[in-house]
């Protein structure tokens, strides 16, 4: 149990020093314009490099007094050195707040303009393609007007072949009704003659015996008259 009890102590105590270990500490330069990274913690060292304000650094290590500590820039992971601790703060400095805030507004502001450019594309885009849809929607409206007429041209010829058959029917119903009438004029014809003829004769009969009787009344006329 003991045993048991001891490995998992020692199993965290582990986890606790990797941890530990593992958590990166950032430092920022403060306000002054460059301070200077050495080989070592006095000024008697080497400068490796100057950094400027707002530079991000990885403390790697400090001196038992804490007045310095070895750093590591974040951008620049080659080079290491030691720095004094009061140069030093865990925020980024107002002013290069101000500048970073600064650099996201004018990258803001390009990408609101470029938004802008895209969104006047986009109209300009949208406003074509309606023109082109309204262009083929007359297209359509123009295709159909012409199968339409062509429907109705083909429809005609049916319609005008059944026509003249129906006016081919009608010519023969009259021309046989004309050869009827014809016929019948020239018999009514014939009879007109023979009854003109027979009038014609009674006529001629009748004045022959008027003449007949009124010659006789004449005669009598003067036998008395004598």
């Amino acid at each position: 149990m003991n045993k048991y009890v001891s490995t998992v102590v020692l199993s965290i105590s582990i986890l606790f020093s990797a941890t530990a270990f593992s958590a990166k500490k950032i430092q920022y330069v403060s306000d002054e314009l460059t301070i200077p990274m050495r080989s070592g913690i006095t000024t008697k060292h080497k400068i490796l490099k100057f950094l400027n304000s707002g530079t991000a650094l990885e403390v790697i290590e400090l001196t038992e007094d804490g007045k310095h500590a070895l750093v590591m820039p974040v951008d620049d992971t080659t080079k290491s050195g030691w720095v004094d601790t009061s140069l030093l703060m865990p925020n980024r400095s107002a002013r290069d707040q101000l500048l970073r805030n600064k650099k996201k507004m004018q990258s803001i502001k390009a990408q609101q303009a470029e938004l802008k450019k895209q969104l006047t594309e986009s109209q300009a885009q949208n406003a074509q393609l309606q023109s082109t849809q309204a262009q083929l929607q007359n297209k359509i409206q123009s295709l159909q007007n012409m199968l339409t007429r062509l429907r109705k041209n083909a429809s005609d010829p049916i319609r005008i072949a059944d026509e003249n058959e129906q006016l081919k029917q009608q010519l023969a119903d009259a021309e046989a009704k004309t050869a009827e009438l014809t016929e019948e004029n020239i018999i009514l014809g014939d009879e007109n003659i023979k009854s003109w003829f027979l009038i014609g004769g009674a006529v001629s009969i009748g004045s022959l015996i008027l003449g007949i009787i009124l010659t006789r009344i004449r005669w009598k006329k003067n036998d008395r008259w004598a």
